[in-house]
């Protein structure tokens, strides 16, 4: 009996020990949320608002309330919280808890984007090059998989070695259609680039400087100083490509000196005309 006793005594005591357990862990998560809300109603958190608007988007310790999801999303992207931003383009995307807005949903992603956001630089990817919710737009689609990438975004680094692949399927093919046409040397890329260059043709200077970057044109070796100064020359007359590439050339110290001031100037007059990877530069990179 005596046994019998002792038995139950730890049985009991183990169970107010687990109840106390249950109940300390309940009022934490308690506390995690009135935490929260405290933050988020005094503006002090972006994170806090971000991360109280998925609460009541997921009804996690709340009620699910997309009206709500809502309002603690938009507070949190209008001080610029860059995974509230994604969220946001995310439902306006899907038209989860909120009528499939097209704009709305592209210009949370692109703002996402712009401040390095990975995840929403993938997305924006996947958008122009397929065409939804905006027009199909190959380059950009390939300049957002670059951007995404470079942060090891796998799924990005997959698409990319795609779409470098047809690339230059469809560049040997245009190869072959021009050496049917004529053989004549005096009609290479190479000379054509040059003449229309040495007239003033900006983008023509430009693909020079491509050339020279790379080094892949039959007869020509690769040289960051040519490249540097066919850019420069592009550039000047205002040529975004090739003043984004003379930023990263001042920048990494390719063909020039390293000068960030400069590298800056030609980052910012690409990022005026709109060269993503140009914004993407001149902003930083907040969440390497």
């Amino acid at each position: 009996m005596r046994h019998f006793a002792t038995m139950r005594f730890i049985i009991r005591a183990l169970f107010i020990l687990l109840l106390s357990a249950f109940a300390a862990q309940s009022v934490l998560a308690n506390d995690d949320l009135q935490v929260l809300r405290q933050a988020a109603e005094a503006d002090q958190s972006a994170k806090a608002q971000y991360r109280l608007g998925l609460r009541y988007l997921q009804g996690k310790g709340v009620n699910q309330d997309s009206r709500s999801a809502l309002m603690w999303l938009q507070r949190a992207a209008e001080q610029n919280y860059a995974p509230a931003q994604y969220q946001l383009g995310e439902l306006y995307r899907t038209g989860d808890g909120v009528d499939i807005d097209a704009a709305a949903a592209v210009e949370y992603l692109t703002s996402a984007a712009e401040q390095g956001y990975p995840t929403a630089q993938y997305k924006l990817g996947t958008l122009y090059l397929t065409g939804n919710l905006v027009e199909k737009d190959l380059i950009a689609a390939t300049e957002w998989m670059e951007l995404a990438s470079e942060h090891g975004y796998t799924e990005a680094k997959q698409i990319l070695a795609e779409l470098n692949k047809a690339a230059l399927t469809t560049n040997d093919t245009i190869a072959a259609q021009t050496e049917d046409n004529t053989r004549e040397a005096s009609t290479t890329p190479l000379n054509t680039h040059i003449r229309a260059a040495e007239r003033g043709d900006a983008k023509a200077q430009y693909q020079l400087g491509e050339i020279y970057r790379k080094g892949t044109e039959k007869g020509v070796s690769r040289s960051f100083k040519e490249a540097a100064k066919w850019y420069g020359m592009a550039a000047e007359q205002g040529n975004a490509e090739a003043q984004y590439q003379l930023g990263e050339f001042y920048s990494k110290g390719r063909g020039v000196k390293k000068n960030k001031k400069i590298a800056r100037k030609w980052y910012k007059a690409a990022a005026e005309q709109g060269h993503l990877k140009a914004k993407y530069q001149q902003r930083g990179c907040g969440f390497c």
